[in-house]
């Protein structure tokens, strides 16, 4: 009966296939976030070609015809299935992730060149000089807000708008200011250029220290593996021995 029951469902699967692949042609907004942050354009077709790869190994559904135990087939059928189609966009989130990381790194850094500018500079020329030296993490990003504020200074969506995909409330703060420094008066910029040097130097500290940590807990997991080794060799040890008893009995 079980085996009837899940040949009903994946006859049902297959015919439905149309409609999942219709649906499949609109973007989540996790995948528009995504595609924001990494500067790229996913094709429309992605997620039907995910969905392929699942169609495939369906068919591993039919192996409970021939072994005794159908319904863990299933969900292993099931498990796999759902493994294939959403393994691009993991790798998709974990090339998202190590960008952000980046950027929040290496943004300080870049600001520390600005503040420099500043003192013999506008807003605008500062960043049209920093461009041969910004690192390449956020380059796309500076060169366009230059290209805006060259045009439009007085604009400040164009600051906030900058590196908005990352949702790092330090970058937001910090093209506020330049925003203040390059359109309001002396007294008001330099009390921001102020600031801006207080809240870099603790933000360049602190992702230094996680930058630090982030090694450390590297090398703390691998100094774990010859401890996983010895656990699974004394582990694969006593279920030899408790095997041998059994026989034996």
């Amino acid at each position: 009966m079980g085996v009837i029951i899940i040949l009903f469902i994946l006859g049902i699967w297959v015919l439905v296939d149309p409609k999942i692949e219709e649906l499949l042609n609109v973007k989540s907004t996790q995948l528009i976030k995504i595609e924001q942050i990494l500067g790229i354009v996913l094709n429309d077709t992605w997620n039907k070609i995910r969905y392929k790869y699942v169609k495939w190994f369906r068919w591993l559904i039919l192996l409970s015809l021939i072994i005794p135990n159908p319904m863990l087939i299933t969900f292993l059928t099931l498990f796999i299935c759902i493994f294939i189609y959403e393994l691009p966009v993991f790798k998709l989130k974990h090339k998202a992730r190590l960008k952000i990381l980046s950027v929040r790194y290496q943004f300080p850094i870049y600001l520390r060149q600005i503040q420099v500018l500043l003192q013999n500079n506008t807003v605008v020329k500062s960043i049209e000089l920093s461009l041969d030296y910004v690192p390449i993490v956020l380059y796309q990003d500076i060169k366009y807000l230059h290209e805006k504020i060259k045009v439009d200074p007085l604009n400040m969506d164009h600051y906030i708008n900058c590196m908005k995909q990352y949702d790092l409330p330090e970058i937001q703060r910090s093209m506020k200011w330049l925003y203040r420094y390059q359109n309001f008066g002396y007294q008001d910029a330099n009390h921001q250029f102020n600031r801006m040097l207080v809240s870099t130097s603790k933000w360049l500290r602190k992702s230094r220290i996680e930058k630090k940590n982030e090694s450390i807990q590297v090398y703390q997991w691998m100094g774990m593996l010859p401890l996983v080794g010895v656990t699974f060799v004394f582990i694969s040890a006593m279920m030899s021995v408790v095997i041998s008893l059994f026989e034996r009995g």
